[in-house]
């Protein structure tokens, strides 16, 4: 009975009707068009946009690993010239030398003496 009383009031006052909610609204199709080709376009641009950072960012990278390498290199040489260590004959790699200790200087690579860069003068 309380139900029916209930439903009766509604029906009186006229708030039993709830319009839905819009939950969305589609384009027409010529704007669709150009939102489409306008978000691809963006999406492209952005794509693009990564590309240039990552390709700079190893960029970077390479210019310090030359940096790091020139910086080790000097080092190696240092060492090899101080006698600290030794380089074998046929081998690129260098080896540490205990102090005290000396190699046999028929296995040990010779190192090179320094380039001579000829002048003005030398040359004529």
């Amino acid at each position: 009975m309380k139900q029916f009383v209930g439903y009766l009031v509604k029906k009186a006052l006229g708030k039993g009707k709830v319009s839905p909610t819009i939950k969305s609204v589609k384009p027409s199709p010529t704007v669709m068009k150009k939102g489409v080709k306008a978000s691809v376009d963006k999406t492209k641009g952005d794509e693009y946009i990564k590309r240039i950072n990552l390709r700079d960012a190893s960029e970077k990278k390479i210019e310090t690993g030359k940096k790091l390498m020139k910086e080790g290199q000097k080092e190696r040489r240092t060492l090899l010239d101080t006698g600290r260590t030794f380089q074998f004959k046929n081998l690129k790699s260098v080896h540490a030398l205990k102090p005290g200790n000396k190699q046999n200087p028929n296995l040990i690579k010779k190192p090179k003496p320094d380039k001579k860069f000829k002048k003005g003068k030398d040359l004529k």
